[in-house]
Parts: C-alpha cells; structure tokens; sequence
C-alpha cells in the first residue's frame, strides 16, 4: 500500500513539475500590464497628514495618503478618503470595489465643479472658524451635506469633523449612509493642506 501511495506522489509531483516548466513565467513591474486600469477620471488634488511621519519609520518604504480627489468623465466629482496604503497605490485608488467590507476606502459623488468648490470652501471657512486651544482637546463638526445634493450620495449625511492637538488643527470626514445610518470616516489631515485636495499649494494661514 505504502508503494501505491508513493508511486502516486511521484508521478503527481512530476506532472506538476512538468507544467511548472512549460509555464510562460514572467514578472511584471505592474499590475497594469497585464489588467489595465478602468479609471475613468482625472486627479485633481490628494492630501496627506502622516506621509513623511510614516516613511521615516519604514525607511522611505510607505506613505500615508488621505484624501484624493477626481474628476470623473461626466463632469462629477468623487472624493475618496482612507486609513492607509503604500506609495503607488494612488493610481489604483479608483479601482477598489467600496462595498468591501474589509476595505479602509470610502467616497462621496459630487455632483458638479460648484458643489466641488462649496466643499472647498466650507473646509476652509470651518478651519478658520474652528478655535483650538493649547492645552484642551476640542472637537466640533459641521454638516455639510448641501454639497451632496444632485450627486449619487444625495440624502446621505456628510459631516467635516474638526479637532485640534495643541495648537494644530485637523479635519476629517465622516459619512452617515441614509438607508442604514452606518458611519464611514477619514484620517484627519492636517488642516494647513486642505487646498492640495483641490489641486492648489495654498497654506492657509494658521493665524485665522
């Protein structure tokens, strides 16, 4: 019997050898050369808080980006925010299916470049009426869900949520699904770069 099993392993091992080495094995640099991407949108603007933090802990090998904004081909606008990826995954962002449920990435649709520019503006209008304070934690949140009304996430709840450490301010968003009541939320970005999201290297002023 002992002869059967191993006579068996043999010629399943060699078989399987067989097909190793008739294998076409090639390596690729990227995913895109074998699957292209189905991106349909443009990047206008991505921002992050813990980028440079991150890479110096992993010796330049990860970064941390938070938001990402897109211009889709219909003239609608999706912002993505997440927890944490590595470098280069930025490119992939769009393609990940947001109904995973293991998935650190959630967006919201807007509409048209006016409602894009009305989130641009009441992040900074909350940013600059936010006050920190140098020793206290504070939290606030502002809904803004005006800047969904038209998009696909109409009804849904939108809110900025603003809190400081110190003197530093942050912002993040949260998300309330209309149907269910579930909550998504982003990573807080440090607030200074609010306008890399909207593809602009102002600083807003952390005087205000």
């Amino acid at each position: 019997m002992k002869t059967i099993i191993s006579f068996t392993f043999i010629c399943v091992s060699l078989f399987l050898n067989a097909q190793v080495e008739d294998f076409e094995f090639k390596l690729y640099d990227t995913s895109e050369e074998v699957v292209p991407l189905r991106k349909t949108s443009q990047t206008i603007g991505k921002c992050c808080q813990l980028g440079k933090a991150m890479s110096k802990l992993t010796g330049g090998l990860s970064d941390v980006y938070l938001t990402q904004s897109e211009l889709n081909n219909d003239g609608s606008y999706t912002v993505f925010f997440v927890s944490m990826f590595t470098i280069g995954f930025d490119t992939e962002l769009t393609q990940f299916g947001l109904e995973n449920p293991t998935s650190k990435i959630s967006s919201f649709h807007i509409a048209d470049e006016e409602k894009f520019n009305l989130l641009q503006e009441l992040m900074i209008y909350g940013y600059k009426a936010f006050k920190a304070h140098p020793i206290l934690k504070r939290i606030k949140y502002i809904d803004i869900s005006q800047v969904l009304e038209g998009g696909k996430n109409e009804g849904d709840k939108l809110l900025l949520r603003f809190h400081n450490k110190k003197i530093i301010k942050y912002v993040s968003f949260q998300m309330f699904d209309s149907e269910t009541g579930f909550k998504t939320s982003g990573r807080p970005i440090f607030s200074k770069f609010i306008g890399q999201l909207f593809g602009s290297t102002e600083i807003i002023d952390t005087d205000h």
